[in-house]
């Protein structure tokens, strides 16, 4: 059972993970995968009460698409929690989103997002999956950016 519980764990972690990469690459058709045939997207945006839900692959793969304004997003996961009972597990997972923005007068700006994402997982045939995940916004950060230069 412990040896199920470690291989679950690794799995799951590794789906968080791969939901990051997803959506820093703008992959909707692998984003979608990640979920269940019928999995559930919860999000709103940042400072918003009102969520919004999507539904079904076919829906949920739209889930990054408002990372297009961005010039460019990095999501670096942190803690992730899990609570795997058979084929269903929940967990809770720790990221930071950073979105670059290029703004109206052609300067950079970065928002930082530590985010909160709520999970329910499913194990299906074809590995586990998300049967449900929402995103909780704690706080957003606006800075100036810069682009690379060489700093030595």
């Amino acid at each position: 059972m412990a040896e199920q519980h470690s291989t679950a764990r690794i799995a799951l972690r590794a789906l968080v993970d791969e939901y990051a990469l997803a959506s820093d690459t703008a992959d909707l058709e692998r984003f979608g995968s990640l979920f269940t045939v019928d999995g559930e997207f919860v999000t709103s945006a940042p400072g918003s009460t009102e969520p919004v839900t999507l539904r079904g692959r076919e829906q949920v793969k739209f889930g990054p698409s408002g990372n297009q304004m961005f010039e460019q997003t990095f999501h670096a996961v942190h803690n992730h929690i899990v609570d795997v009972d058979g084929d269903r597990a929940k967990g809770i997972t720790y990221c930071t989103a950073r979105h670059l923005l290029r703004k109206a007068d052609g300067s950079l700006e970065v928002i930082l997002a530590p985010i909160r994402y709520i999970d329910n997982y499913a194990l299906t045939a074809d590995g586990w999956k998300f049967a449900r995940r929402e995103l909780e916004w704690t706080w957003l950060e606006r800075r100036p950016a810069q682009p690379p230069e060489p700093w030595w």
